[in-house]
């Protein structure tokens, strides 16, 4: 044999070893992994396959006083995409290969859901190589189950939650709306975030290649746990029933805008609280300018709904009474300044009430420069002119009550009928509601409680009330304004037939924010409660630079006081006054004997007036 050739079956019996001595290697690798280390093994695989979740918490819902939603949330499904495994998906129908990849993908998601075909290819071609993709931001449930079944490869689906709000635009400035980051942006949204929001879970479960749960495996889930819900003070249909009247008052009025409100005499619960034009809170377009609640955040000058303050210190330091008689003359010249009223008139023979009732600028400087400036001043904050109101809003301002050193010549007579000084809707709403409470104030309240996970409610406390006038300034300040919803006053269209109303109108140069002079149109307002024997709600209607029918405030906004008082004293069963309507004496005969007085005193020569004219 030649040197170097190995026998053949010397040659077979080497790689028969080789082979054994490789199988045996193979072999106590099978016996390590699958005896001595399979649990490692069994875990790592294990491990390679499990995928985490986050499970969105439910936000708290906002209901109004009767359990209807204003703010709820809603399971949503965000459909998203791992496209390097849907560029494989064939799409077959009877069997046969109809689509392919992307475009058959895009072709059955558009089909599905009513997304863009052409956004959803985009989606998922670019950018190329990722493994995530969102394909519909906002999807339901159904369409994601729909999905599911059409079988496309590499889609998976993540929960959502999506704030919807079902009184939409006439509640939304008060509700407020979750923004971008599902933050709260405004209102009681903001307010009480912390307790409606709740806390996230997470499940941890098995997934296929194709990102698919994988039914018979591991699954563990802590579960997500919902926010606090919260009850309003509100009533959905009357707040509902106040914006669409503010809403059709302000088209026929080509105002600017406007407010109204509807309040508890003797809680201070809000009812309705309102702004037009307001916003739809589900349109992402809308900017932060667009979105504020002018009900709370607008500051202007009242007006004569102020002259109820001033009367009210009169009452109550002993300058006039009910009936005291006021000789108001054709202008009254303070400060450089001839005042007059919205309307020309001859020399009046007024009483107290009658001032009131007519809204006289005159007459109200008459007896109202009787007050010393410091008095004037503390009265407007007595009645929180000046202050917030309590409610607890983002945004709401205080208004502005100059302090005496800081006025003009004529900033005493022109803030004794509303005007030189700034408020807010809810704080001339305050000054209505302490008259008709017998003269002590409560603030303002919106939220009536919360309800836990449980099911459990807690009623929120109410505001401390505080006395600001007496309750027989309260009464003879109700009476004297039930003249003013009558034939002989201001406001005959805020009557409500069957029912006493009490109330004030109001007609307020506005200032043109361009040019700070009073050239911005008025501002045209009622505002009143009843029954005004037994007072139940305060209904409060503002309506900005009215440009239709009227300026004066009992035409404007009047109409709209009476059908929202009407709806809600029908709503809540309130009946029908039985009693006659008070007699209020608005004028008197100059000549006649003055009571109380030696024989010749005339009403006229005790009457107050101009002593600077003669009246």
């Amino acid at each position: 044999m030649a040197s170097g050739v190995v026998h053949p079956a010397r040659r077979a019996r080497v790689l028969l070893v080789g082979i054994f001595l490789v199988l045996s290697l193979f072999a106590a690798q099978l016996v390590r992994l699958q005896g001595l280390d399979a649990a490692s093994v069994s875990a790592a695989a294990l491990d390679g396959r499990l995928q985490s979740m986050i499970l969105p918490a439910a936000r708290g819902t906002i209901t109004d006083v009767n359990g209807q939603p204003l703010a709820i949330s809603v399971e949503r499904k965000r459909i998203i995409a791992d496209p390097t495994l849907v560029v494989d998906y064939e799409r077959r129908e009877d069997g046969e290969v109809v689509g392919t990849g992307f475009a058959a993908a895009a072709d059955v998601v558009a089909e599905v859901t009513g997304a863009d075909r052409a956004d959803v290819l985009r989606r998922l071609e670019d950018p190329l190589g990722e493994q995530y993709a969102v394909l519909v931001p906002d999807a339901s449930p159904q369409q994601w189950q729909e999905l599911r079944a059409r079988g496309v490869r590499g889609l998976s689906a993540e929960d959502l939650m999506r704030r919807d709000y079902p009184l939409g635009e006439s509640a939304a400035p008060l509700v407020g709306w979750i923004g971008a980051g599902e933050q709260p942006a405004g209102g009681l949204e903001l307010v009480h975030h912390e307790a409606l929001t709740g806390t996230p879970g997470e499940a941890v479960y098995e997934a296929g290649s194709s990102g698919e749960i994988i039914s018979t495996g591991l699954y563990e889930e802590e579960p997500a746990v919902p926010g606090q819900d919260l009850r309003l003070t509100l009533d959905a249909d009357i707040q509902w029933y106040a914006h669409n009247a503010l809403k059709d008052r302000i088209a026929e009025a080509d105002a600017l805008s406007g407010y109204a409100a509807v309040m508890e005499v003797g809680t201070g619960r809000l009812l309705a609280l309102t702004s037009y034009p307001g916003f739809d809170p589900s349109d992402s377009t809308q900017t932060s300018e667009g979105m504020r609640n002018a009900a709370v955040e607008d500051v202007y000058e009242p007006g004569s709904t102020s002259k109820l303050v001033t009367a009210a210190a009169a009452l109550e330091e002993g300058i006039a009474e009910p009936d005291t008689p006021i000789v108001v003359p054709i202008r009254v010249p303070r400060g450089g300044v001839a005042f007059k009223d919205a309307t020309e008139k001859p020399v009046q023979y007024l009483t107290f009430s009658g001032v009131l009732a007519h809204s006289s600028n005159k007459g109200t400087i008459l007896y109202g420069e009787k007050l010393t400036d410091e008095q004037l001043y503390e009265w407007n904050r007595k009645f929180g002119m000046g202050s917030l109101s309590g409610l607890g809003l983002p945004g709401e301002s205080t208004g502005l009550v100059p302090e005496p050193s800081t006025w003009s010549a004529t900033s005493r007579y022109t803030m004794m009928f509303g005007q030189g000084l700034s408020s807010t809707l809810l704080q001339q709403m305050g000054v209505f509601q302490t008259v008709a409470n017998g003269g002590i104030t409560v603030p303002p309240t919106l939220v009536a409680g919360t309800v836990d996970q449980e099911g459990r409610y807690v009623e929120a406390p109410l505001g401390d009330g505080s006395r600001v006038i007496s309750e027989e300034t309260a009464t003879q300040l109700t009476e004297m304004m039930t003249a003013t919803a009558s034939p002989t006053g201001t406001a005959p269209l805020a009557a409500v037939p069957g029912y006493h109303i009490a109330g004030k109108s109001s007609t307020a140069t506005r200032v043109d924010p361009q040019t700070g002079r009073y050239t911005g149109g008025v501002t045209s307002s009622f505002m009143g409660f009843a029954p005004a024997q037994d007072p139940k709600y305060i209904v409060a209607v503002v309506i900005q630079r009215p440009r239709q029918i009227s300026e004066f405030g009992g035409v404007i906004s009047g109409p709209p006081f009476a059908d929202i008082m009407r709806y809600t004293l029908q709503k809540n069963g309130v009946l029908p006054d039985t009693t006659p309507q008070p007699e209020v004496e608005l004028e008197f005969d100059p000549e006649e004997q003055a009571p109380g007085h030696p024989a010749g005193v005339t009403l006229e020569d005790i009457a107050i007036k101009d002593e600077r004219t003669g009246g």
